[in-house]
């Protein structure tokens, strides 16, 4: 399933729902971590330093005054390199619990990090997911990789996801024109 990213749709549990777009779909994924939080625990793994707390709190306070206890509802884990998000995925125990995981690809766009490394840490990393997903539902945010030889990493789960979200992309640049 494809669609344009206007809101985030209920997965189920083995379903895996990815979310392409500029900045990861940063507030989209906020507000998503918030609306689970309300329902129960809801699992973080943030590949590239989006969490922002001040954002899940302000949409929360805006539907509960139990602002306290949705937040203890979220685990949150950072990965600063591509080897991490492979280590934390593979210690994340397959639960019941929902997994958002942001900005996934970043940190395997690193140039210390060989394409072909990239590739096979990737195919890690999806097979967690794959894992993970079959007892809770998992969305997972990305940007496309700025270098070109990378471009294939979103193809791989782009290929398998069950939901597959596009956000909308702001207008091409236009060159100046002299008249």
């Amino acid at each position: 399933m494809v669609g344009r990213m206007t809101t985030l749709p209920d997965l189920p549990a083995g379903k895996l729902g990815l979310l392409v777009a500029p900045g990861a779909a940063r507030e989209t994924m906020m507000e998503l971590t918030a609306v689970l939080a309300l329902r129960g625990p809801v699992r973080i793994v943030d590949g590239g330093n989006q969490f922002a707390a001040y954002q899940v709190t302000r949409h929360l306070r805006r539907q509960t005054p139990h602002l306290e206890e949705a937040l203890n509802r979220i685990t949150l884990a950072r990965a600063f390199t591509c080897y991490q998000v492979v280590a934390l995925l593979a210690q994340t125990p397959a639960t019941a619990v929902p997994l958002l995981a942001l900005d996934l690809l970043a940190t395997f766009t690193d140039e210390s990090v060989s394409v072909p490394e990239s590739f096979r840490l990737w195919r890690l990393v999806r097979s967690h997911l794959y894992r993970l997903c079959r007892h809770a539902p998992i969305v997972v945010s990305l940007r496309s990789p700025p270098q070109p030889e990378r471009s294939g990493l979103v193809l791989l789960l782009r290929e398998t996801a069950d939901v597959l979200l596009l956000a909308e992309t702001p207008p091409a640049a236009r060159n100046p024109t002299l008249f």
